[in-house]
């Protein structure tokens, strides 16, 4: 990568959300030198007028554009929990930062420029002391902060002349995420190395451990020998194998007559508080599940063609009961529904190519509404899985479908052996054209939904393995027809045969969603005898790419896997902190109730346009979540399930 150096404005965000420009210029005596990752660019400026330099680290336009999002929010995180004048002197500390541009850069105030391992050399045993406890009480700050430095090394170290301070955090991960390897042995550990597990704070107790062994200088065979007699009893249990055996950088401390530091509570507690006591009381008092999970499982894999036969059920549209019955078929054409004749259909593959196009009319026997006509390929499968998506309008509803469907099409659920195909072979093109492609292919927004009479599908796909097949069909109807002052009208009675209901709630919209409410309500026939109700659902924060700074979405949004307990602890507790309590109303009224950061473009537009293109980001994981609780969701295929 090239870097031209030259003078230039910077307009950027402080920690405190302040919107500051500065003319810098070039550090002369310093040139610009790529990173440890060749896509990251990091030069020292001296702001005009003052000369203070700053670290400026600046990415290609041609790399990924969140590739420093983890190290901003990190910086973040830091500076949100210590105020001004009380930030800790051995933390790294973020000045600015400007994210949504081509060239995205973080703004750090530079470490003073003395490597520890530069003056190992000279360092009496009160020295390394100070050393070591410095960076303990660093490491303890990142815990607290849910930090994992990632690069602790004796380079990363800097001595101030007093003491030591950690330089940056470049490769930095949050706890909890899963291990991508990085670094090399001895300073990093076989289990990060390998991107072994999960990323855990310990991870950096083993580097200072090591770090402890250089400074030292000690002959062994081993790091733990060569932190010899004087630290071996109090510091041996760093360099255990496995993160979990190794004590914290805070029982360190302790452990070392150092102080430790006054932590900072996180302001996301209380509600994580909450949400365990919910999930306590649902155990105490647990009713009987009106379909156990267990059941439905094998349910799912029992009904299909190869069965007795696809059952009788509710018609989405007018909630008359119809069935399978190779009569009163039609196909459709440019002109409307013709009748298909399937006698002059020919051979058996002909045949059946035919009813993949099919559809029956619908019985209608209360007449409530005109003709209409279910496609052939949902009466013919086996229980249908209806999901609705509830929200307000501009929630994003339409754009999360498109999300699901994107991620579908990439494959996520043939990690669990599942394949799918369309209901209706066209409708799904149309979606596929008039929403996918729009999105992600051309970069567009999509409209809102718009209020209709009554409401059809938005798409449906079979899921299956072999020929055991279920048909899944998406139902998206516009807020307006949601909302409590509405009468109970056509367009909703799909909720009548809903089987699962995803939620979609809106972090940045100021007034309070009250489609939610408006919903659970018009399902108290569905509740159990302890006045939940019995509907496997999911509340899916979207358009988390905007706060995708905050904690915790800085964490999930870029999850790979889901950690379903863990995620939804969060989630709850997010909206909790903002009181977002209508938004939360399905976690309090529903038995099982998942909670969900994702985003269905993963960046802003402009002027109705996605200037980096859209791409989505864990739509597929409310889903994953809402079949395993239908237990129609069999084990990942690599066992990760």
């Amino acid at each position: 990568m090239v870097d031209t150096v030259r003078d230039q404005t910077l307009d950027f965000l402080t920690p405190a959300g302040d919107e500051i420009r500065w003319n810098v210029r070039p550090d002369r005596s310093t040139a610009p030198r790529p990173a440890h990752r060749s896509a990251v660019i990091e030069r020292v400026v001296l702001v005009r007028g003052s000369d203070q330099p700053l670290i400026q680290r600046r990415l290609d336009p041609r790399a990924d554009p969140h590739r420093l999002d983890t190290e901003i929010a990190a910086g973040l995180r830091l500076a949100r929990r210590h105020p001004e004048n009380g930030y800790p002197a051995v933390l790294p500390r973020m000045l600015g930062y400007r994210a949504d541009i081509d060239e995205p850069y973080v703004l750090w105030q530079p470490p003073p420029v003395t490597e520890v391992g530069q003056v190992a050399a000279r360092l009496g045993n009160d020295a390394i002391d100070r050393v070591l406890c410095d960076l303990l009480t660093g490491l303890a700050h990142l815990a607290a902060a849910g930090i994992v430095h990632r690069g602790i090394n004796a380079a990363r170290v800097r001595w101030t002349g007093e003491g030591a301070m950690i330089a940056g955090l470049p490769v930095a991960a949050f706890a909890g995420d899963t291990r991508t390897g990085t670094g090399r042995e001895p300073w990093a550990s076989a289990e990060q190395v390998r991107g072994i597990g999960r990323a855990d704070p310990r991870d950096d107790v083993w580097s200072a451990a090591v770090l402890l062994g250089e400074l030292l200088g000690l002959d062994g065979d081993s790091y733990r020998e060569r932190l010899g007699p004087r630290y071996a009893v109090l510091l041996g249990d760093a360099l255990a194998p496995r993160a979990a055996q190794r004590p914290t950088a805070a029982e360190l401390l302790r452990t070392l007559s150092w102080p430790v530091p006054v932590l900072e509570t996180s302001p996301l507690d209380s509600g994580r508080e909450q949400y365990g006591r919910i999930g306590e009381s649902r155990t105490r008092t647990a009713a009987p599940a009106a379909r156990p999970p267990q059941r439905r499982r094998r349910w799912f894999w029992s009904i299909g063609r190869g069965s007795a036969g696809p059952a009788t059920r509710d018609c989405y549209l007018c909630l008359d009961p119809v069935s399978w019955a190779e009569t009163d078929l039609f196909i459709w054409t440019d002109k409307g529904y013709k009748p298909l004749d399937l006698g002059a259909a020919g051979p058996q593959h002909r045949r059946e190519y035919r009813l993949r196009q099919a559809f029956r009319r619908c019985p209608n026997r209360t007449g409530e509404i005109g003709p209409h006509y279910l496609p052939a390929a949902y009466l013919r499968s086996g229980s249908p899985i209806n999901i609705g998506l509830i929200g307000d309008t501009a929630a994003g509803k339409t754009h999360l479908l498109a999300g699901i469907m994107q991620e579908i099409e990439s494959g996520v659920l043939g990690d669990f052996g599942i394949m799918t195909s369309a209901v209706d072979i066209a409708w799904h093109d149309d979606f596929r054209q008039s929403r996918m492609n729009r999105l992600y292919r051309d970069g567009e927004v999509l409209e809102h939904t718009r209020p209709v009479d009554t409401v059809d599908f938005a798409d449906g796909l079979i899921l299956g393995t072999g020929t055991r097949e279920r048909p899944m069909m998406f139902f998206d109807i516009a807020g307006e027809m949601l909302q409590p002052g509405r009468r109970q009208s056509r367009a909703t009675q799909f909720l009548a045969a809903a089987d699962a209901l995803i939620f979609v709630a809106d972090p940045v919209r100021p007034d309070p969603d009250t489609t939610f409410e408006a919903v659970i309500d018009r399902l108290a026939h569905r509740r159990g005898p302890d006045g939940l109700l019995d509907i496997p659902s999911v509340v899916v924060v979207t358009k988390s790419d905007l706060l995708r700074f905050e904690e915790p979405v800085d964490r999930w949004i870029r999850a790979r896997r889901a950690d379903g307990p863990a995620e939804s602890r969060d989630v709850y507790a997010y909206l909790h902190q903002r009181g977002r309590t209508a938004q939360l109303a399905p976690v309090h009224r529903i038995r099982r109730c998942t909670l969900h950061f994702a985003s269905a473009t993963g960046g802003r537009d402009r002027g109705g346009r996605y200037p980096h293109g859209a791409r989505p980001q864990r739509c597929a994981e409310p889903l994953i979540s809402l079949l395993a609780m239908l237990g129609a969701l069999p084990a990942r295929r690599d066992g990760d399930g």
